[in-house]
């Protein structure tokens, strides 16, 4: 079962999509008919269909456009255009905004078939990898790896750069058979989960344990110049479910502890995730660009957003956008079309509703108070 949206402003299309839907696609659940831009960014926002059949020239906002404001909003349903239009780009932006089929009108029947079993059949295996998931959860097994530090040597532990080094050199080492998550600093203790996407017996755990300590020993001995007492955990099944409490931060934290956390106290994937929106946020970025950059299937990566930063992922990129353009507007910057572009954002009206929701301001009530 999968919900599709039709969205078309002419009424024959409407009815043919529906006919042949009904005939060919008895699962599908329709849901009701989109004819203009805004609907269907209403539509679509409200219900997360898992397919939409977009027409591009509609009133109000066109079908690309609405795409497009959906995308950047964290739409990551599945898209088939169909248009009379053959302009080049359109074709472009489509492709841009990650459309599974781009068809010209009049579509023939065996055309719209043939993309529609495809689509479908990515639809299925996506769910299937969810039930997956959910069913042996994304990491399976894993321990709390603890370095403890001697009392006279706890100021190891907020030195940035050594914390730096060692997350680097552990990716490096570890990286081949294991993942793992620098926690937070707990008194003279730094706890490092350690996990795999396999299932571990007690063998392997030992295995494993022990491989880790011996490589954290060394790597320790490089970075601190000291071999702090390590300490492996009990193995943990079923990580995934227990992984948000293992490496939770306190709601009340002070600024050093902040910005200590900001620096290493998130995991190695998170960090590179930052690091890739900060550096492509400028760009039609999604989740998705993301969790391939970062080797992440986008359900763990969102879990890790939610987890670490307390925010989705559409939330973190919209915050590092406005407060650029907030620097920007600093700098003299003030016309909402370059700002839009300068950001990341297509259509200035979009960026001018996101800045006033995030500010509080239009871009010029924020000029003049600043």
């Amino acid at each position: 079962m999968y919900r599709v949206l039709i969205a078309d402003d002419e009424e024959l299309e409407l009815k043919a999509m529906h006919f042949f839907l009904e005939r060919n696609y008895p699962e599908a659940v329709l849901l009701p008919d989109a004819q203009d831009g805004t609907q269907v960014v209403e539509t679509v926002t409200r219900e997360n269909p898992e397919l939409l059949i977009l027409d591009i020239e509609m009133p109000g906002l066109n079908g690309l456009q609405a795409l497009s404001i959906l995308r950047e909003r964290g739409y990551e349903g599945h898209v088939i255009v169909k248009t009379a239009y053959g302009k080049f780009t359109y074709a472009k932006d489509a492709l841009h905004l990650h459309v599974d089929a781009y068809l010209l009108k009049p579509v023939r029947k065996s055309e719209l078939k043939e993309q529609m079993d495809e689509v479908l059949a990515r639809i299925a295996a996506e769910g299937q990898q969810n039930e997956d998931r959910e069913r042996r959860g994304e990491f399976t097994s894993g321990f709390i790896l603890s370095l403890c530090f001697p009392e006279e040597k706890i100021r190891y532990l907020s030195d940035v750069e050594r914390i730096r080094r060692l997350s680097e050199e552990a990716a490096g080492k570890l990286s081949l058979f294991c993942d793992f998550t620098i926690c937070p600093v707990e008194g003279n203790v730094l706890p490092m989960l350690i996990y795999t996407s396999s299932a571990m017996d007690e063998k392997g755990y030992r295995k494993l344990s022990e491989d880790v300590r011996e490589l954290m020993e060394q790597i320790c001995q490089s970075v601190f110049g000291l071999i702090p007492e390590i300490r492996a955990g009990f193995l943990i099944a079923d990580i995934e479910e227990r992984l948000p409490g293992q490496i939770q931060i306190q709601e009340q934290e002070s600024d050093r502890d902040r910005e200590q956390r900001d620096t290493y106290g998130s995991s190695l994937h998170l960090q590179k995730a930052v690091q890739y929106i900060k550096e492509h946020y400028t760009e039609n970025i999604s989740l998705e660009d993301t969790a391939v950059h970062t080797k992440l299937s986008t359900s763990y990566l969102s879990h890790l957003f939610k987890q670490e930063l307390h925010k989705n992922f559409v939330d973190y990129l919209t915050e590092v956008r406005m407060e650029q353009a907030k620097q920007l507007i600093g700098q003299g910057v003030d016309n909402v079309n370059v700002l839009a572009e300068k950001v990341g954002y297509q259509y200035a009206s979009y960026f001018c509703r996101q800045f006033k929701k995030y500010t509080g301001m239009t871009v010029g009530e924020y000029k003049r108070r600043n």
